[in-house]
């Protein structure tokens, strides 16, 4: 993992029985009372990916899905808002390939 004035880069999490697309690369950024996650991949077997964010406020848990997008026409990204006093978090991402 690496980390540079809070912004995290780490391989994509594996997804069910089968691994990410090698290749992919994920970068969390602030959004107003949460977080969310960008993801860009390189080419891979299917037309294309998308990001599912695990997210997190308090004891609350659930997935935030991001849109389809095809290979080399940018990053796949997915937000998680919270509220004023319960701020959402990115704790982790699956990246599935269609």
């Amino acid at each position: 993992m690496f980390s540079l004035l809070g912004l995290s880069a780490v391989p994509a999490a594996a997804s069910g029985d089968q691994f990410a697309p090698a290749g992919c690369f994920g970068e969390r950024y602030s959004v107003f009372f949460g977080q969310g996650i960008s993801v860009s991949c390189l080419p891979g077997e299917g037309h294309g990916y998308r990001v599912i964010a695990h997210c997190a406020s308090g004891n609350v848990f659930w997935f935030a899905a991001g849109d389809f997008v095809p290979y080399g026409f940018g990053p796949a990204t997915a937000e998680c808002t919270g509220a004023l006093l319960a701020p959402a978090s990115v704790v982790a991402y699956q990246v599935d390939e269609i």
